[in-house]
């Protein structure tokens, strides 16, 4: 996701374990703008002194120190984003893309509407769990990005709805790149 990326873009990630990585690989940019609801995202792009990061009000959840509610879907809805980049709890083919909370698959929605392009971000483990709540179907994301190939029956799915499939450990491109 970091070659995705080129110093100057504005992006929105969410939280997640899989986002706090992707910020991680982000530490080299430069004059990035950020908006995210994660503490731990923030901190770690903050560190490079020409990054403009917004951080998100709201609820403070304990688990993992990130914003949610009102305010912080408010907050989010001030900007425009090149690129959403987020973490999801589930794949399914059926159902999309899932999530463990509602707060979390809300807070996701709101930060889709201001992106330009959607970016998920998911590790293997993510393929088939149809989760509690429903962020959104295969048609509103742009590209997924994965450590390995989903299993045919998603890969078919999401190549059905034009979403991009890009597998990070081998770095094949085995779905579309038209990217808005």
């Amino acid at each position: 996701v970091a070659a995705l990326i080129n110093d100057g873009d504005t992006i929105m990630l969410d939280t997640g374990s899989t986002t706090a990585y992707v910020a991680r690989a982000l530490g080299e940019h430069r004059n990035l703008s950020v908006v995210t609801n994660c503490t731990e995202i923030a901190r770690t792009l903050a560190r490079e002194a020409s990054n403009r990061v917004h951080l998100c009000g709201g609820k403070l959840r304990a688990d993992d120190w990130a914003t949610f509610g009102s305010a912080a879907i408010d907050f989010v809805r001030q900007f425009h984003a090149n690129y959403a980049i987020l973490s999801i709890g589930g794949v399914t083919d059926s159902g999309g893309f899932m999530d463990y909370h509602l707060e979390e698959a809300e807070f996701s929605r709101a930060v889709i509407a201001q992106a330009e392009t959607t970016i998920v971000v998911a590790d293997h483990s993510k393929f088939g769990n149809a989760n509690f709540v429903k962020v959104c179907g295969f048609e509103e994301v742009d590209m997924v990005v994965v450590d390995r190939p989903p299993p045919d029956h998603i890969l078919g799915a999401l190549n059905e709805a034009n979403v991009a499939v890009i597998d990070a450990a081998e770095a094949v491109q085995t779905a579309p790149t038209s990217l808005p």
